[in-house]
């Protein structure tokens, strides 16, 4: 038992450190997957919109809090009341949400990893039985007194926040795991403070620190396809070498006597020699998906102007495009709109094209055009693709032929000379 103990301890903890730093690396991807669900379920109330991002970054932020706390066995009484209420609540989420096709993805992982709803229930019915143990046996985990368990720990946790990280090619889960327990280690044999608390709080400063910058600004590590370095006309052709889908011809049969239909698939047709037998005729052949295939990165991007004439082609084989991204004029931040307007002049007169991109209607596209004299007009694209390029409203990107080369935030608008 006390082997499955520390087996749960390094499972829970790192698992709830890792899930929560990937989260906290971009809150306002993550409020989005919250507002999806909250609309699913029938929770589409005005105060939970005004709360969503800072909703979304506690969430991520108590994550990486309970997974070190377990590390270290901080007040385990508290925290494992915590995790199993935390895991019953997901994993009845997760449930219905594959049942019922609620969400194609969970965000349990944010960008980094996605996962289906069946992917997540699975994941979560694992981590709910290692916390049913952590909760049974909650009264024993406390931290140890003996200071090399601790070093145990954070050697182990060390190696496999490495690994993730270099899946991720993202360090941040291994900084954030060995900063938080190997600092906490270095304050027990310094000033024998054993309880873990200088762990736990120092994962709380780091994670509101990068929740704040995230939001403030832009996220660490873009796992999105529009990431600075992609090429976007590429990700948006289906990868060499990618898994076709997989049809099945299901053909229909009538007996002519009895009126009987009968489905079979190509091996049952021919096994059967069906069209043999007088007494049965050829109804229908219809191909059914078995399993899809490889889709591109991007499948869903589209620039028109507002009388539905597509552009897409032409604006992303532009030499040299500043992109300046609102998926909501009227919630934008009308404080950046002169330090834009500037920029774009100046980057017209260097021979940049300057574009706008919204989902916005005719009629308010063209009252914000007005309101702030902006030397640019604004195509139509669809509001939750805006969202997934840049994380600001709004925000600015630098293309050339398609290749995304800079990302800024609404509180951060370049001079000319950035832009690369």
């Amino acid at each position: 038992m006390r082997n499955l103990i520390h087996i749960s301890r390094i499972v829970v903890g790192n698992l709830f450190i890792f899930s929560g730093i990937v989260k906290v690396n971009d809150p306002l991807g993550f409020s989005y997957k919250l507002e999806e669900y909250f609309i699913e379920f029938g929770m589409d109330w005005a105060f939970l919109h005004d709360i969503l991002v800072p909703l979304a970054a506690i969430l991520c932020i108590v994550e990486i809090i309970l997974g070190v706390a377990v590390l270290v066995g901080y007040k385990m009484k508290q925290v494992s009341w915590l995790l199993l209420s935390m895991i019953i609540f997901f994993t009845i989420l997760t449930f219905a949400s594959a049942v019922f096709e609620i969400v194609r993805s969970c965000g349990c992982f944010g960008d980094a990893i996605p996962l289906t709803p069946w992917d997540s229930f699975i994941k979560d019915l694992i981590l709910l039985f290692f916390i049913i143990i952590l909760f049974w046996k909650r009264n024993q985990i406390v931290p140890f007194e003996d200071k090399n368990f601790d070093l145990i720990y954070l050697f182990i946790s060390g190696i496999i926040m490495f690994l993730l990280s270099i899946m991720l090619d993202w360090y941040a889960p291994v900084i954030v795991t060995v900063v938080s327990l190997g600092l906490g280690y270095i304050a027990r044999l310094l000033l024998r403070v054993k309880n873990g608390s200088i762990a736990t709080y120092l994962s709380l400063v780091i994670s509101v620190f990068m929740a704040y910058w995230a939001v403030e600004y832009l996220p660490f590590k873009d796992f999105r396809p529009y990431a600075v370095g992609k090429n976007l006309p590429d990700q948006m052709k289906v990868p060499e070498n990618a898994k076709p889908p997989v049809y099945e011809n299901i053909l229909t049969y009538r007996n002519i006597k009895s009126g009987e239909l009968k489905e079979m698939n190509s091996a049952e047709y021919s096994a059967s020699k069906i069209w043999e037998n007088k007494d049965w005729e050829w109804v229908s052949t219809e191909n059914d998906l078995i399993e899809e295939g490889d889709l591109p990165a991007i499948t869903d991007l589209s620039i028109t102007n507002h009388e539905g004439e597509d552009y897409t082609d032409e604006i992303l084989s532009t030499e040299k495009l500043l992109l300046i991204i609102a998926y909501d004029l009227s919630a934008s931040d009308k404080s950046a709109w002169n330090e834009i307007v500037s920029l774009s002049k100046e980057a017209a007169n260097n021979g940049v094209k300057v574009i706008g991109l919204s989902s916005a209607g005719l009629e308010e596209k063209n009252r914000v055009i007005k309101e702030n004299n902006l030397p640019f007009d604004f195509y139509v694209t669809d509001g939750i693709v805006l969202k997934t390029i840049v994380r600001s409203n709004p925000g600015i990107v630098y293309l050339e032929y398609g290749t995304v080369l800079s990302k800024w935030p609404s509180n951060q608008v370049p001079k000319l000379n950035q832009l690369k």
